[in-house]
């Protein structure tokens, strides 16, 4: 297990489906390491060997959706997402699209 996942798992308390997500992040990468100019198409074949129920990115580029239950922490898993790329990959700019909260709408 990659050591910026026990820390962020540890730092932030994931719940289990947080820190399994991380874990499918931390997987994903391995098999399809961050960077430009890699082709789409055979990333997307090496990830759905793990996991099938990868069908498309949606863009030109790896693009992934964790759904997880009402009220599990999906912002905190945002987070540790973010926490993640950064200490583990060096990325340091990100854009997060999703839905409003009802309070926002």
């Amino acid at each position: 297990m990659n050591r910026h996942v026990n820390a962020i798992a540890g730092r932030l308390s994931l719940r289990h489906p947080q820190r399994r997500s991380l874990e499918i992040l931390d997987r994903i990468t391995e098999i399809a390491p961050p960077g430009k100019g890699a082709d789409v198409a055979i990333l997307l074949k090496a990830i759905r060997s793990e996991f099938p129920s990868v069908t498309d990115f949606e863009r030109d580029f790896p693009s992934l959706c964790f759904a997880l239950a009402t009220g599990v922490g999906k912002t905190r898993l945002m987070g540790a997402f973010i926490s993640y790329l950064h200490l583990a990959h060096g990325i340091d700019n990100f854009f997060c699209a999703g839905a409003e909260p009802d309070h926002l709408q």
